[in-house]
């Protein structure tokens, strides 16, 4: 293609449906970005800095009643917003990332929490369970969708 067709192309308008697509990406990551800083500003440790979202130290009741609730929030309105605006491709994708991140959690649950009742490991960690499955899910879906 010409430099003269790329730069056409780049000047059309974008379809309602990849508006829809980048609004619930956009949304999703701000919110996100909303939580973490919010997150990090309620600690009273400045040597936490960076480090409050992969630690278990207490969270304010008032930052996790609000975090909760944009969380719910937030993710329903997104996932609403993005499943409006995939095509069947990306939904393939999303649907087998979606399950490999399940069989991960399925697997790696059950057995940390035995082998942390057997003494062979830490307690259970329920957000190291979950950051796993969304790596899995992320590593599927963009291996799908890009390759």
């Amino acid at each position: 293609m010409t430099d003269a067709g790329n730069t056409e192309k780049a000047r059309r308008p974008m379809s309602p449906r990849r508006k829809r697509y980048w609004i619930a990406l956009g949304l999703a990551g701000v919110l996100g970005g909303i939580l973490g800083a919010w997150m990090q500003a309620t600690q009273d440790d400045p040597s936490t800095i960076g480090l409050v979202l992969i630690s278990n130290a207490p969270l304010t009741p008032t930052f996790a009643i609000g975090a909760s609730v944009i969380w719910i929030v937030g993710m329903i309105v997104s996932l609403l917003l993005y499943h409006r605006a995939v095509d069947d491709h990306e939904e393939r994708a999303y649907l087998w990332a979606g399950t490999a991140a399940w069989y991960t959690l399925t697997l790696s649950a059950p057995t940390w929490w035995v082998l942390a009742r057997a003494g062979l490991a830490p307690p259970a960690d329920a957000m190291l369970l979950f950051l796993g499955a969304l790596v899995v899910n992320a590593v599927v879906w963009l291996w799908l969708k890009y390759r």
